[in-house]
């Protein structure tokens, strides 16, 4: 079965990768994040004027807000002055400053503004005194855990829909690709198709910290263990393996043959898990 269309193809013939959240230039052609930036793409409004290399239209946008970064910020680029309505500005979430694709990511920019996800709205103290006004406890007694309690998170259930199952599985595929770091370093600074990369999310057995890779589709798996383990600072002195699991609750795990590819073990966007042999 075919997986339903979403988002939007990048216009740029050497990419073309099918984005989830792709962004239109003032070019009016769709790009995904990494082409975006007009001298990405090579973008016809460069090109709009023979005597300079960049139009005095670009000239006047407003600049990237990081240090020593003289490219034109991304909101200046996309945004439309004469429609803004239901438009999400292209802004770092966090100091609502304005930023090149490059450099839009707190990380990127090396971002000092707190993150309001971090914030604890639980102790604010005037936000639950406003809460209990409103929705009163029930006679059973309160509706949310003390703070110093941590609620284990449910399982979700996958929905019975094939269609929409493939739905969800895609998108959980682009957010992958979105953060996704090579797992091969030398890969680091070449570009290789998308249709050649296998996205694996990753974790050390009894650990909760999970990492996403990508690896080329022809790599071994004994070479992914290898670097993985570098990757995760695992010591090799002792049997490692990797180990997918099963399909459901009820199916065993698997443990990868080294000797095989790892795209002939797993699917892209499968969930792996660095383990010692007993």
């Amino acid at each position: 079965m075919s997986l339903p269309e979403i988002g939007a193809h990048c216009s740029l013939e050497s990419c073309h990768v099918n984005d989830f959240l792709p962004i239109r230039c003032r070019c009016d052609l769709l790009f995904c994040k990494d082409h975006i930036s007009p001298e990405a793409h090579s973008c016809s409004l460069l090109r709009a004027q023979n005597t300079t290399p960049i139009s005095e239209r670009l000239k006047k946008l407003q600049r990237c807000a990081a240090d020593k970064c003289n490219k034109p910020s991304l909101e200046a680029f996309v945004a439309d002055s004469e429609n803004t309505d239901g438009r999400t500005p292209a802004v770092c979430p966090r100091c609502k400053q304005a930023f090149c694709a490059a450099h839009r990511e707190p990380a990127a920019h090396k971002c000092t503004a707190p993150d309001p996800a971090q914030i604890p709205v639980s102790r604010n103290e005037a936000g639950r005194a406003l809460l209990s006004k409103m929705f009163p406890a029930s006679e059973a007694g309160p509706s949310t855990p003390p703070d110093d309690k941590v609620v284990p998170t449910k399982r979700k259930t996958p929905p019975s829909n094939p269609k929409k199952a493939a739905q969800i599985r895609q998108v959980e595929l682009m957010k992958m690709r979105h953060r996704a770091q090579p797992g091969d370093p030398k890969d680091k600074d070449k570009y290789v198709p998308v249709d050649q990369r296998l996205h694996v999310k990753v974790r050390v057995k009894d650990d909760n910290e999970e990492k996403i890779f990508w690896f080329r589709k022809a790599i071994g798996t004994g070479k992914a263990l290898d670097l993985l383990a570098s990757h995760f600072k695992v010591s090799t002195s002792n049997v490692l393996s990797l180990v997918c699991p099963g399909a459901d609750d009820t199916a065993d795990d698997v443990i990868l043959q080294n000797d095989k590819l790892l795209s002939e073990q797993v699917e892209d966007g499968a969930q792996l898990t660095l383990t010692r042999r007993n």
